[in-house]
């Protein structure tokens, strides 16, 4: 029985370590391509971590996806 509770424990262990790094991976790819973005456009851009990338229009800081409305 404690083998078994053991091995449930370093299975969900390495699950969640999984999950954490395809998830740095993921957020890591998000700022590449908003700083790709920026460099591209010439615009100043910066990532925030739970919106995603932001551009800098009229002195203010606008969601990228947002950005076709503006325009």
């Amino acid at each position: 029985m404690q083998v078994a509770k053991r091995k449930l424990v370093k299975v969900g262990g390495v699950a969640i370590a999984a999950f954490l790094l395809l998830w740095i991976i993921g957020r890591l790819f998000a700022w590449g391509s908003c700083s790709w973005y920026g460099y591209q456009t010439n615009r100043d851009t910066r990532y925030a971590a739970f919106i995603g990338c932001l551009v800098r229009v009229d002195q203010q800081w606008i969601p990228r996806n947002e950005l076709r409305v503006l325009q």
